[in-house]
């Protein structure tokens, strides 16, 4: 079920959004995540607001420069594990950026912790 409807669904955690429960960081936080593709499409993954850096790909540790991206495409059965420093506080998407995916539930939500609105005061500004 997506959004009360029977349908095929891309799962997180076995979940399809909205039933996701909402990834929670404190500002500062280094957060580490992986992304697992057990399906046979690929996954072009993005987490706005933040950019990540790649640790590994399939349990290969990355070697040589820090590589930072704004979305890694997991292909059919890897696995990669991903992280990112809390730095920028709201309300944010984490999700497949294969937008039908998406739609089919695979995303949710980063959220920091006292935010309640996606309309979060940064720097004393509205």
């Amino acid at each position: 079920m997506v959004d009360g409807r029977p349908t095929y669904a891309y799962t997180v955690n076995g979940l399809g959004h909205p039933s996701i429960p909402d990834q929670l960081v404190a500002g500062g936080d280094l957060v580490r995540f992986s992304v697992v593709n057990r399906s046979l499409a690929n996954h072009p993954w993005h987490l706005h607001g933040h950019p990540v850096l790649v640790l590994s790909r399939n349990g290969k540790r990355r070697t040589g420069s820090p590589l930072w991206v704004d979305t890694f495409d997991v292909r059919p059965g890897e696995v990669w594990e991903v992280a990112f420093r809390a730095t920028n506080p709201g309300m944010w998407m984490n999700h497949c950026h294969n937008l039908p995916h998406a739609d089919q539930g695979m995303m949710l939500r980063l959220v920091y912790d006292g935010i309640t609105s996606s309309f979060a005061q940064t720097h004393g500004h509205m």
